[in-house]
């Protein structure tokens, strides 16, 4: 019963970020694409980013790996505690997460900030035609990189300025960079938020389950 709770808590936020991302995109994208064009780039070099998406795959496939390399070194030594809590979850969100911006992405073909600066008239979403300058919604690294920083600040509480001053920056970049709307960057951080509670609270799930269980197999 718990669980149901919580996960309709989860999805009961999903009008308000919907209302923000429309907002965004009605009010915000296109000025602040503009402003960042016409003022940022006056001190900062533009910054390419079309590599960003293969790094973002090499430190999911990394990350993934070690989180469950190190959840079974546990595991083999049977110990179950917070850290192996953490490693099975952090190594079951962020391939999730990766493999659900690859399909929102393609779904949404939006156009990307420079691409639309160099080519204003292509500006809009190209439904289920994501391809190369045309992947911008949501942002791949914020939904990414957003479950990351919530496990990290589940687990491990007393570092939260940090992961929050990262994570805030790690947005900011992602605009600076001519790289996504703002609208991007929100949406990309409910979707993280989202995929990460759906995620916690499923193994969460599983592992009560188990628990359950294991006292009817000893007695067989």
């Amino acid at each position: 019963m718990r669980f149901h709770q919580h996960y309709k808590q989860t999805f009961s936020r999903a009008p308000v970020a919907l209302f923000l991302v429309l907002l965004c995109i009605w009010r915000f994208d296109l000025p602040l694409a503009n402003w960042v064009a016409e003022s940022v780039d006056r001190y900062a070099p533009y910054i390419r980013t079309t590599a960003m998406s293969d790094l973002l795959f090499i430190m999911v496939v990394a990350l993934t790996g070690l989180s469950w390399l190190a959840y079974f070194h546990l595991r083999r030594r049977n110990i179950d505690d917070t850290h192996t809590i953490f490693f099975s979850v952090a190594g079951t969100v962020l391939p999730v997460s990766f493999g659900i911006k690859i399909i929102l992405k393609w779904i949404f073909g939006r156009t990307e900030a420079h691409t639309w600066l160099l080519h204003p008239q292509l500006y809009g979403f190209h439904w289920f035609a994501g391809t190369e300058g045309f992947l911008g919604f949501p942002s791949g690294h914020m939904l990414v990189f957003t479950p990351l920083f919530l496990v990290l600040w589940d687990f491990f509480p007393r570092y939260r300025i940090y992961y929050g001053i990262v994570w805030l920056s790690l947005g900011i970049a992602l605009i600076a960079t001519e790289y996504h709307f703002l609208s991007d960057v929100v949406a990309g951080a409910y979707v993280g938020l989202a995929i990460y509670q759906s995620v916690s609270m499923a193994l969460n799930r599983l592992r009560v389950d188990h628990a359950l269980l294991k006292p009817e197999r000893l007695s067989v």
